[in-house]
């Protein structure tokens, strides 16, 4: 996070993903190009799916819940899935850089 962005708390997202009919998977292209948008914008970390396609987790920034709420209600598929959140004190991960060669 930003210096300005100080006062923003993350919240790990999980969604139960219901079963895939086609009238959802004709959704999935929006769904992901909302992602991408969020996470351009610095709302979404990260968005990852289960093997088993049942669950999905997603980190989260926001200033509070209220906003939470509003960006997980700005994903399509978010109608048909429950989810439940929790604030995280903190989350910390690695992020790999490709070794640059000069040759």
């Amino acid at each position: 996070m930003e210096q300005n962005d100080i006062h923003l708390k993350q919240y790990m997202v999980e969604f139960d993903v219901p079963q895939l009919t086609e009238f959802l998977l004709q959704m999935v292209p929006d769904q992901r190009a909302t992602i991408d948008e969020m996470m351009v914008k610095g709302k979404m970390i990260s968005y990852s799916l289960s093997m088993n396609r049942k669950k999905v987790w997603s980190l989260m920034v926001a200033q509070n819940e209220s906003e939470l709420i509003q960006l997980i209600d700005e994903l399509p598929m978010t109608p048909y899935m429950n989810f439940d959140y929790k604030e995280l004190m903190f989350h910390n991960t690695v992020h790999l850089i490709p070794a640059m060669s000069l040759n």
